[in-house]
């Protein structure tokens, strides 16, 4: 039993991408199945769902985008099975959510892709707490940066005054 691992030689790695060149991938031009999207990302999820749950949520776009949000260390720092659970039930549903994440999908644009902030912010000692989520569009995300919700919304009134 060989337990060595191969090691290639810059000369065959390269022998390999050229005999490569224009190869068409498996799935190029056809769609994978929806069933496989939902098993994949069960597979990848830090958390233990069942693809029964999964299924539950139609649009697995959406669950894209809310898994997405999350991605970052501080931003799911914390969270367990069921504060998952229950940050996918929230805001799949959430008006906010929705009218941002059918807006983004319709017009594909960057600047207003859905964006979990933190009502009072982390610097201001604001909690993970599902309460203290929400989604506001990612220039406005990237503007408000460590300004609390009540203070944020007295600029926006008066933004004008700024610009």
């Amino acid at each position: 039993m060989r337990n060595k691992l191969r090691v290639f030689t810059k000369e065959h790695r390269d022998n390999i991408s050229k005999a490569c060149i224009g190869r068409v991938g498996v799935w190029k031009g056809k769609k994978m199945p929806k069933s496989s999207l939902y098993k994949n990302m069960r597979t990848h999820l830090k958390y233990n769902v069942s693809l029964k749950w999964l299924n539950s949520f139609k649009d697995i776009d959406k669950l894209k985008c809310l898994n997405s949000a999350i991605k970052r260390k501080r931003d799911y720092k914390g969270f367990t099975t069921e504060t998952y659970k229950a940050y996918i039930e929230k805001f799949y549903t959430d008006k906010k959510f929705n009218e941002l994440f059918n807006k983004w999908k319709e017009t594909d644009d960057k600047w207003i892709k859905p964006s979990l902030d933190h009502i009072i912010p982390k610097a201001k000692k604001g909690s993970l707490l599902l309460d203290n989520l929400q989604f506001i569009s990612w220039l406005e995300n990237r503007a408000k940066i460590d300004i609390g919700q009540d203070e944020w919304n007295e600029i926006k009134r008066h933004i004008g005054y700024y610009l």
